[in-house]
């Protein structure tokens, strides 16, 4: 199954993705659904699946180090694919600079039973405003990982990918639970309060220590004050969108 993405040179379309020229052609997810082709090398029974369709999304990693495992088959053997990917709001880029097991024409190519593996390592692509082509790094989202014909642009066929925060959500609870165990600690000096006179404290002293505890309670109440808005801030982010695990 095959769309044309278009009929011009590789490098000359890839440097026309990459200058957002062809947003009229590529938008939405539009290029990455596949159509029927007249394609005599396409047999129809190509398929391409990943390891795991979620993939941990790192936001603003410099460079990440999660990997996506990627197999085909189905393929004519020898038949050379490249991989691309939407990294923004439906905008492609190829990977294939990015994958193992490539050949020296940067594609990959199908053994003699029609198959090929390889593993993306995302490195920069998750890196915010940036990574491969525009970058949408600060965005979890739906994407489309397709396997294109190198010679006509066709999409052969293709899988979804789901982008999660699935680390980040994990640091962002610990991150919580610290501070609500601090909100504890605090909250439990508060409410215990002076208490009764120790037998041991004269009444100057204690008359003295009650003088002055309005002070520390009301250093108790700010702390409280301050610690419930930090953990309330954080609880905000922790909204995980419909395709992602929660």
């Amino acid at each position: 199954m095959t769309k044309a993405i278009a009929t011009h040179p590789r490098a000359m379309v890839l440097a026309l993705i990459a200058a957002g020229l062809l947003l009229g052609l590529v938008a939405g997810n539009a290029i990455l659904s596949p159509k029927a082709s007249a394609d005599g090398h396409i047999s129809g029974v190509e398929s391409v699946v990943t390891g795991d369709v979620v993939v941990n999304h790192q936001l603003g990693a410099r460079s990440s180090r999660v990997q996506v495992r990627i197999w085909g088959a189905g393929f004519a053997p020898g038949q050379e694919v490249i991989l691309l990917i939407n990294d923004g709001p439906g905008t492609p880029s190829d990977i294939t600079n990015y994958v193992s097991n490539k050949s020296a024409n940067n594609t990959l190519v199908a053994n003699d039973q029609g198959a090929w593996t390889s593993v993306w390592t995302l490195g920069r692509f998750t890196r915010q405003r940036s990574g491969i082509g525009p970058g949408d790094g600060n965005v979890e989202r739906m994407r489309t990982l397709s396997v294109i014909d190198p010679g006509t642009f066709d999409v052969i066929t293709s899988t979804p990918l789901a982008f999660c925060r699935l680390s980040d959500r994990v640091a962002l609870a610990e991150e919580i639970a610290g501070l609500e165990s601090d909100l504890a600690l605090v909250q439990a000096d508060r409410d215990e309060g002076l208490g009764d006179k120790p037998v041991n404290v004269s009444d100057a002293a204690w008359a003295l220590a009650t003088a002055f505890y309005p002070a520390f309670e009301a250093q108790f109440d700010a702390q409280i004050v301050e610690l419930t808005a930090e953990i309330e801030g954080l609880k905000g982010g922790q909204g995980v969108p419909d395709h992602c695990p929660s």
